[in-house]
């Protein structure tokens, strides 16, 4: 179930249940509230949210991370969502993101971003094995207030 976060944000627990549901997880909602929790708690990682999606990045090295969203807003608000969290992940000291996937459609955020980056050499590399989708985000020159 997709919630359109312009009329009705959600709380996070609302959100990691509705996307596990989504993605067909083979865990009760509580377990996945339990895992998400767990997740969130361990060190070197940071949630960010923008509208109903979390993106929750991992520390691999400095200035790099592992990110995967939680999405259960609207296709429209998710490119949008999307694009306001590699903004605020590069003014967090993000220089490249790495994510995983296995919905070929995610793939679609990071082509339309790529049409209209929010910074300067921006680019993004994909590999495939198998099913899944390994995807390196390069976020460009190092953040500086672009203002």
């Amino acid at each position: 179930m997709l919630v359109d976060s312009k009329k009705k944000e959600l709380d996070i627990e609302p959100i990691i249940i509705l996307a596990a549901a989504e993605t067909k997880e083979d865990l009760s909602p509580d377990q996945v509230w339990a895992a998400i929790l767990k997740e969130l708690n361990m060190k070197n990682v940071t949630l960010f949210r923008e509208g109903n999606t979390l993106f929750i990045v991992h520390h691999v090295e400095p200035r790099k991370g592992f990110f995967r969203a939680l999405n259960v807003d609207v296709a429209r608000n998710y490119l949008e969502n999307s694009y306001l969290f590699i903004q605020a992940a590069q003014k967090y000291g993000y220089d490249v993101l790495y994510s995983q996937f296995d919905n070929p459609t995610v793939l679609n955020i990071f082509k339309a971003i790529s049409r209209n980056p929010p910074f300067p050499d921006m680019g993004y590399e994909v590999q495939k094995d198998g099913d899944s989708y390994f995807v390196t985000l390069r976020l460009g020159q190092p953040y500086r207030d672009w203002e």
